[in-house]
């Protein structure tokens, strides 16, 4: 019963999802900044990848949550292979910086957190939802366009992932 009550909110959930107005694969990446704080280096923007690494934005609903502690703990073991990959992932959600360190450390991610409070990245990437960002995915290559995208709101296993990444990197 759980499990049909679970496939019926996900069907309904994409149903209600409205049409995509996220930008589109070939586009340029819209760009934001990326405060110090929050990868450990100067503050920056996405622009600032261009020439140097891919970056796979992940966009998510929050710190502490069941999907978000699995996709980050999958993405910290399988940190390696998207460095293999020359690919920089963001995790991008309305959390506080504080608890993004805190969610960073207990679940062992190795990747960088951008703390989106106003929602303002997750609009220009029509992934803003009530008061969190819905989980969306954009591959941006290095000369700052998007290669591949997933914004049906569904979590995607860390291995299914690298396995987009690894396809879109290779077209």
């Amino acid at each position: 019963v759980i499990l049909a009550v679970l496939v019926a909110l996900r069907v309904l959930a994409q149903l209600n999802a409205g049409p995509d107005n996220s930008p589109k694969v070939g586009e340029v990446a819209p760009d934001f900044p990326i405060p110090a704080a929050q990868r450990g280096q100067p503050a920056g923007a996405l622009k600032d990848f261009q020439g140097k690494k891919n970056v796979l934005l992940m966009f998510f609903p929050g710190a502490f949550t069941p999907g978000c502690t699995t996709e980050f703990t999958e993405a910290g073991q399988q940190h390696d292979k998207f460095v293999a990959l020359n690919v920089e992932m963001l995790g991008i959600s309305a959390d506080l910086p504080g608890a993004q360190n805190k969610f960073k450390e207990t679940v062992g991610a190795k990747n960088s957190f951008v703390s989106d409070r106003s929602l303002a990245i997750s609009t220009k990437y029509d992934a803003a939802a009530a008061n969190n960002s819905k989980r969306y995915y954009f591959l941006i290559d290095q000369t700052g366009k998007i290669l591949w995208k997933s914004s049906n709101n569904s979590l995607i296993p860390t291995d299914q992932l690298l396995t987009q990444v690894s396809m879109a990197l290779k077209k």
